[in-house]
C-alpha cells in the first residue's frame, strides 16, 4: 500500500497530478492531509473535487515548530501502522515532508521525495525549509529531482546516483492540465500580478516592497496592480500599515483558488512575487517574474531569463519593472519540465 501525504496548499497542487496518474493506473493508495494549512487547503481540495482519506488537524497558533513536528510524526505514524503502508510519497520541504520521511525511516518504510535537490548555500535560509529538504534527502529511497541542477546538488552531497531520478516538476503537469481544461490563453493585458508572503519579507522589507508598488501604481495609472493577499495576519498588518492611502489602480484581493490565479497570471504583463511555485510556472505562462528575494533555490528561472532577483530593493523593483515594459513578447522554455513528471515518478516508484 502507498501513502501520498501533503499538508499545505502548494504540496497539494504538486501531489494532485500524481494522484490523477495513480487513479489512471488503478493503484492502491491512501491520501493524508496533515492540516498544516486549513481553510485555504480545504478550498483547494474542493476546487478539484477531491477528499483525502485522512485529515489530521495538526496545526495550531499555539504550537512552536517543535510542537508541530511532534504532532505530525505522531499522526502520520499511527496511520502508516494501521494501514500496512510500505511506500510513502511526499513533496517539497515543509514539516509535513520532514515528518513523513522520519516516520518512514523509523518504521522501516520506503520514502520517495518529490521535488528533491533544491538548495541554497545557507542551511538557515530559507528557514526552516532548507534544513528540512537536506535532511529528507538522506534517507529517501528515490529522490525525484525536477531539474539537472537539482540532481547535481544531490550528487554533491554524496547521494548515490541510483537514488536520483530526473523527472521535471509536477506543477507543470498541473498547470498544463488546467490551461487545457479551462481553455486559458496567454495574453498581455495592462495588469500586474503580485504576491508577497515569505518570512524574510514579513519585516521592514515589506515596507520597501509596498513603497515600490505604490510608486509604480502612481506613475502608471493605466495599469492595474492585483495584489493577492496571504492569509497570514502579520503579512497583512505590514501591508496595510504602509498603504495608508491606496492608489485606485491597486486592487487588494483575497487569496485566489489555483484556477483563478492562473487566469490572472496568464493575462498579466508581468508578475512580482516571492513565491517559489510562481517561479516554476512563469516560463510556461511566458511571464517574467520579478523575484522579491535575495536568492532563490530555483536558479534555473534566472538562467532561462524568466526571473530576476531584486530582494526588497525599491529601486531595483522599479528598474526591472520598466525594463520589462520595454521588451516585446517573451519566448521562454520552461526548465522545470514539459508536463510528464507524474508518469515518470510512478514508473520508477513501481
Amino acid at each position: 500500500m502507498i501513502a501520498l501525504i501533503y499538508g499545505t496548499r502548494p504540496e497539494f497542487l504538486k501531489v494532485y497530478p500524481i494522484l490523477l496518474e495513480a487513479k489512471k493506473r488503478r493503484l492502491q493508495f491512501i491520501t493524508i492531509n496533515t492540516g498544516q494549512h486549513t481553510n485555504i487547503l480545504t478550498e483547494m481540495e474542493e476546487l478539484f473535487d477531491f477528499k483525502p482519506d485522512y485529515f489530521l488537524k495538526s496545526q495550531s497558533n499555539e504550537y512552536s515548530n517543535s510542537n508541530l513536528l511532534a504532532k505530525l510524526i505522531d499522526g502520520i505514524a499511527e496511520i502508516v501502522k494501521s494501514n500496512a503502508i510500505e511506500k510513502i510519497i511526499a513533496q517539497g520541504d515543509t514539516f509535513t515532508v520532514l515528518a513523513s520521511s522520519m516516520v518512514a525511516f523509523l518504521e522501516k518504510k520506503e520514502f520517495y521525495h518529490v521535488e528533491a535537490g533544491l538548495r541554497t548555500d545557507d542551511i538557515c535560509f530559507p528557514f526552516p525549509e532548507e534544513y528540512n529538504r537536506r535532511v529528507v534527502s538522506l534517507t529517501s529511497k528515490i529522490n525525484f529531482a525536477p531539474t539537472e541542477l537539482a540532481k547535481n546538488n544531490l550528487l554533491k552531497e554524496n547521494i548515490s546516483e541510483d537514488k536520483i531520478i530526473l523527472t521535471g516538476n509536477t506543477i507543470i503537469d498541473l498547470l498544463s492540465h488546467v490551461l487545457k481544461k479551462e481553455a486559458i490563453s496567454l495574453e498581455k493585458e495592462a495588469t500586474v500580478f503580485i504576491t508577497a508572503h515569505r518570512r524574510e519579507n514579513i519585516s521592514e522589507n515589506m515596507f520597501f516592497i509596498c513603497e515600490a508598488i505604490k510608486e509604480l501604481a502612481i506613475e502608471n495609472p493605466l495599469i492595474t496592480f492585483y495584489w493577492s493577499l496571504h492569509p497570514n495576519p502579520k503579512t497583512r498588518e505590514f501591508i496595510f500599515k504602509t498603504f495608508d492611502d491606496v492608489p485606485q489602480n491597486i486592487k487588494f484581493i483575497e487569496p485566489l483558488n489555483y484556477i483563478e490565479a492562473v487566469k490572472l497570471m496568464a493575462k498579466s504583463l508581468l508578475i512580482i512575487s516571492d513565491s517559489g511555485g510562481i517561479q516554476e510556472e512563469a516560463p510556461t505562462l511566458q511571464k517574467r517574474v520579478i523575484i522579491l528575494r535575495e536568492e532563490t533555490e530555483r536558479p534555473e528561472v534566472l538562467a532561462c531569463g524568466c526571473g530576476v532577483l531584486v530582494g526588497a530593493n525599491k529601486q531595483m523593483i522599479k528598474d526591472e519593472f520598466y525594463n520589462e515594459l520595454q521588451k516585446g513578447n517573451n519566448n521562454f522554455i520552461n526548465p522545470f519540465g514539459n508536463g510528464n513528471a507524474s508518469q515518470l515518478i510512478l514508473d520508477h516508484l513501481l
